[in-house]
């Protein structure tokens, strides 16, 4: 099967898995609350709250309201966000930007720093570096994501002032009117195009922490699978060829060794990023981060149902999106593998 026709038929395949999810999510946030309570305020009467269950159809069996939910869906009508008092469609393209920007940057730190020790620690096989690297795979897949951002502010921030509590700017860029000239809502990104490079630095400074804090475990999977996987490689005897016939030992790990290494972790890389996306709720309301996962938190105590349906019909569709690049760079890092 041609890699068009795949991506394609994949792309297809999508609609009912998202389907199957909205479903799902419909009818636990309708189990867990009232889903007018979102758009009613004490301020509103009898007839106005009246008003609003008919408009949104929430007298209707909730089958029914499914299908008026879905039908806004599909004309990008996603509800009312109580929590950030606009269209959920709005909220999403608001605070999208800076989960994608803290969730891109810490999949980079995981992916370079995980490869780099996974590849070393399976070269250095039960070596000190080795037994170092085991240690911390095993600290970062155990640490919970809040102690260790709680644990870095109180080093860097409360102890040695290294880097701010938290933010994506400080205030001094508000009061001197720079983040009025944001474009894209990635602040690196505007940064550069103002050609601002202090609000660069400190969008850079600010962004650390945060990082950091969400990456350790994405490191921790990665270098485990890396290490793993080079070891197997490292033993076959495509590999045992080339050394014999004196290729240099650094070409043989990186031409030969680790490009094969890296199918398996491919997949590790891929899911991790869709979960980075979804799962840095902790991360975000620990450095006070404005981005989705911070929103849905808030959204979830104030039982906005809208919210938290957006949120979690978004995250399914990055997860599903991931797999499909997942399975794309497979079959560009093993031409064995067919797509089918």
């Amino acid at each position: 099967m041609g890699l068009k026709r795949y991506i394609f038929r994949r792309l297809l395949l999508i609609i009912p898995v998202l389907i199957g999810v909205s479903i799902i999510i419909f009818s636990l946030t309708r189990m867990a609350g009232d889903p007018a309570a979102a758009y009613i305020n004490e301020k509103m009467n009898a007839s106005q709250i009246a008003d609003v269950y008919q408009k949104y159809h929430f007298n209707e069996p909730v089958y029914v309201q499914y299908f008026y939910w879905l039908n806004g869906i599909l004309n990008l009508d996603w509800g009312w966000s109580k929590t950030a008092t606009m269209p959920v469609t709005d909220a999403i393209a608001y605070y999208l930007p800076a989960t994608f920007e803290l969730a891109l940057t810490s999949i980079i730190i995981a992916i370079i720093a995980g490869i780099a020790l996974g590849t070393t620690s399976a070269v250095k096989k039960n070596r000190p570096f080795d037994h170092t690297t085991r240690v911390i795979s095993l600290i970062g897949v155990s640490i919970p994501v809040f102690w260790l951002g709680l644990l870095l502010l109180l080093v860097f921030y409360a102890q040695l002032g290294l880097f701010p509590k938290g933010g994506r700017y400080s205030d001094i860029f508000i009061l001197t009117g720079v983040t009025k000239n944001l474009v894209t809502g990635f602040m690196t990104v505007d940064s550069l195009i103002m050609g601002n490079l202090n609000f660069f630095a400190d969008v850079i400074w600010h962004l650390i922490l945060p990082a950091v804090t969400l990456s350790f475990s994405s490191i921790a999977l990665i270098l485990r699978m890396q290490r793993n996987s080079m070891l197997e490689v490292l033993h076959l005897d495509y590999i045992k060829t080339a050394r014999a016939k004196g290729v240099p030992e650094r070409a043989v790990i990186r031409k030969h060794a680790r490009r094969n290494a890296l199918i398996p972790t491919t997949t590790v890389v891929g899911l991790a990023f869709g979960g980075l996306l979804s799962g840095a709720v902790l991360t975000e309301s620990i450095f006070q981060w404005p981005g989705l996962g911070r929103w849905s938190a808030k959204s979830i105590l104030r039982m906005d149902t809208a919210s938290i349906l957006g949120f979690c019909l978004l995250i399914a569709f990055i997860y599903v999106i991931a797999n499909l690049v997942v399975d794309i760079m497979y079959a560009y890092l093993d031409p064995r593998v067919k797509l089918g």
